[in-house]
């Protein structure tokens, strides 16, 4: 058994979701901290399960509801923001390398625990998009800024700014998942034992956001509206996060302003 909480924090745990009735402060801390002790040897996986599955029935808290219609209202502003309002086809699941202690990581807002998507990648699949359909150059350079080896100066951003992607508080935002991989022994050596018809899987929980996600890019309005376009039309065709060739993080047809 491994300790993940201190002793005076271990009441305010014990791994008992009974008390939040459906909503907490914020699932993100919990997803991070929330888990008092992780057993070891057989039973892991399940414990690890279980708690994945109680995380996944909390909804947005009114903190957060709150929250996001104040930055909703202040992006309505189409002589700043031009907006997209995008649910998923399926899941999303992102930021899964972050330290965690049940390793099991996804990306979530620092003040509200809610899934969230960077900035950063969204101007980054943007930028990738931009370039495959071959945008011209001049115009990608303007938009996204220079890219780092070729800037003159650091401060060649670009001319529009990408905000992070908000989920949408409506329904629950996470979801269980499971990863089976089927021949451990291959992958943990780095492929120096054969994977052979006779290895056991052993399930692995993980997480996933679920739901759509609001978009919102800061400048000229009519160049953030060309960047809407490209970015409603890069998430249908190329997704964003990680294990997109599973079918994660592409979305449906959203509603750009």
């Amino acid at each position: 058994m491994t300790r993940l909480c201190r002793e005076k924090l271990r009441p305010l745990l014990e791994n008992n979701f009974a008390a939040l009735e459906g909503k907490s402060p914020h699932p993100g801390l919990l997803l991070a901290r929330g888990m008092a002790d992780y057993p070891e040897g057989a039973g892991a996986g399940e414990a690890k399960a279980a708690f994945i599955r109680a995380l996944s029935q909390l909804e947005a808290s009114p903190f957060y509801e709150a929250a996001f219609e104040r930055w909703e209202r202040i992006t309505r502003n189409d002589t700043r923001f031009a907006t997209l309002e995008a649910p998923l086809q399926g899941r999303l699941t992102i930021g899964v390398v972050r330290d965690n202690p049940l390793e099991t990581g996804l990306t979530t807002a620092h003040a509200y625990g809610m899934p969230l998507i960077p900035g950063s990648a969204v101007k980054g699949l943007c930028r990738a998009a931009a370039g495959e359909w071959e945008m011209p150059e001049a115009t990608r350079e303007w938009i996204f800024g220079r890219e780092p080896e070729y800037a003159i100066d650091p401060g060649e951003a670009g001319g529009l700014v990408f905000h992070d992607a908000w989920w949408i508080p409506e329904g629950r935002p996470y979801a269980p998942e499971i990863v089976t991989p089927h021949h451990p022994g291959y992958y943990g050596s780095e492929g120096e034992t054969a994977a052979t018809d006779f290895d056991s899987p052993i399930p692995a929980p993980q997480i996933a956001a679920r739901g759509g996600f609001y978009f919102a890019i800061e400048g000229a309005p009519e160049w953030a509206a060309v960047a809407v376009k490209l970015l409603k039309a890069a998430l249908n065709e190329r997704g964003i996060g990680g294990k997109r060739s599973a079918g994660y993080g592409y979305f449906a047809d959203g509603d750009g302003r």
